[in-house]
């Protein structure tokens, strides 16, 4: 028996009205699963850009002793700068300092008044091509003759060096943590969708049962029967999923925007493009979910 496409589609459309309670109750859970899938992913993005700021502003700072010799820091400085991980290295000099944190201080005028002289020290400043690196960057610093001849703590040379790798570790930690959590809890929604799928074709198959065993009678082929139910579950799966791209899209042009003029001081940001790569994921998932749960209520109850 030739296979007619407008047939099947036709046939697939009638089932779909038939059972549009179960229909309807199966685009919900596939809607509801895929934008929690798409939500993970966007929060992924948000995350990364505030991860991104901070490694941004990570740097290393070699606080130097106030009579250090000249020489020493210059050696220092030339080690790092020859060294393939460091982005730029320099100078703040003990003026320059306390002008930086009477800058910081200017909403605090008493903590201003109270300084005698300048206690702070010099300073090399490093900047590292990446964050991940800073690490190994303290390391040959401390393996440095001119560094443990110019630390402004001679008795403990470790703590002359500043450095915010240990918030940027926490951080990569928890984002680690949330990204597992976030592929169980899309590999559950997956599971709960191709669930539904498979108990809505199920339905559709059973009610139809007299009709199918009348089709194969006559010779038709499996996937001439098969076709439609197939059909049918990429429908669901393919509305659920617009449904999901369509409220991400809403939130990413009117709910964003807002979030981040509320909270500016961080650096929230998702590219466009990111929008476009969920949406072709999401696409993509609802329609796999769609064949894959048909498939399976197929092979399992539809005996032709």
């Amino acid at each position: 028996m030739s296979i007619n496409p407008l047939y099947l589609l036709g046939e697939a459309t009638t089932s779909f009205r038939r059972n549009w309670i179960m229909s309807l109750g199966a685009i919900i859970t596939i809607f509801l699963s895929l934008l929690l899938v798409g939500v993970s992913i966007y929060s992924g993005a948000v995350v990364n850009s505030l991860v991104e700021d901070v490694e941004s502003k990570v740097s290393i700072q070699v606080f130097i002793l106030d009579d250090a010799p000249s020489q020493d820091i210059e050696v220092l400085q030339r080690q790092l700068q020859s060294n393939p991980l460091v982005s730029t290295v320099s100078f703040t000099t003990k003026d320059e300092a306390l002008e930086k944190f009477k800058e910081t201080m200017e909403q605090s005028p008493e903590v201003i008044a109270n300084i005698e002289g300048n206690p702070l020290p010099a300073s090399l400043d490093v900047e590292l091509n990446n964050a991940q690196d800073i690490e190994l960057v303290v390391e040959e610093i401390k393996a440095s003759d001119a560094f443990m001849r110019i630390a402004d703590r001679p008795d403990d040379p470790s703590r002359s060096l500043n450095y915010g790798q240990e918030t940027v570790r926490r951080l990569f930690a928890f984002t680690n943590v949330l990204r597992y959590i976030g592929i169980a809890f899309v590999a559950m929604l997956a599971l709960v969708s191709l669930i539904f799928i498979n108990n809505t074709i199920r339905l559709a198959i059973y009610a139809r049962r007299a009709e199918i065993g009348i089709m194969r009678l006559v010779g038709a082929s499996n996937w001439f029967i098969r076709a439609p139910f197939i059909l049918e579950g990429v429908f669901q799966a393919l509305i659920g999923a617009l449904l999901a791209i369509a409220t991400l899209f809403a939130f990413h042009v009117w709910g964003l925007p807002r979030i981040q003029q509320a909270i500016s001081f961080m650096a929230i940001s998702v590219p466009n493009a990111i929008m476009w790569q969920i949406a072709a994921l999401l696409t993509l998932g609802g329609i796999l979910i769609g064949i894959i749960g048909s498939w399976i209520a197929m092979r399992k109850y539809l005996k032709v």
